[in-house]
């Protein structure tokens, strides 16, 4: 797997069961990009890497549940608590156009169309109704829908996103 690009998917929360089934937290909620999972490498809190075949996965509830190929007692996975777990990023499924996964938004310039930079893309919050972005820069933290109305373009190679956000919400921000 040296050659593939690793992207950071959940976090083992726990334990599922006394054959070793492990409960992921997905990095975004409802996540199911670890259902395809053939192989996974998980960055232990000890410090140990290790990289696993993976036997089965579904989902559980928001959890997705793991099985590792060589895993197959609780006493095996309990070290693995707290552990990062990534995959390869060509595991990951297809999106359609106009679609885009959180690593690849994560660190863009956003670019307002009166405002201009407005800092990079930091985090992205879930609620109920939609997500919201986060951008820090020179404005500080501004927080803005993630709605198509008011991003006009994200361009991944020039590692821009610009919107056009509506007046007062920087001012609401601060």
């Amino acid at each position: 797997m040296a050659e593939e690009t690793l992207v950071e998917a959940g976090t083992i929360a726990g334990t599922h069961g006394l054959r070793g089934d492990l409960k992921v937290r997905p990095n975004t909620n409802g996540s199911q990009v670890l259902l395809g999972a053939e192989c996974v490498t998980l960055f232990c809190k000890d410090g140990r890497q290790l990289t696993i075949d993976v036997v089965k996965t579904s989902m559980h509830k928001q959890i997705v549940l793991l099985t590792l190929e060589g895993y197959d007692h609780i006493d095996k996975v309990e070290g693995f608590l707290g552990a990062k777990v990534f995959m390869a990023y060509e595991q990951f499924p297809q999106l359609e156009d106009g679609c885009h996964y959180w690593h690849q938004l994560q660190g863009l310039q956003v670019v307002d169309s009166q405002l201009g930079d407005l800092g990079s893309l930091t985090s992205v919050l879930e609620t109920s109704g939609h997500d919201v972005y986060v951008a820090e820069g020179c404005h500080g933290e501004v927080m803005f829908p993630a709605v198509e109305a008011f991003i006009d373009e994200i361009d991944l190679e020039q590692g821009q996103m610009r919107v056009t956000l509506p007046d007062g919400l920087i001012e609401l921000n601060g």
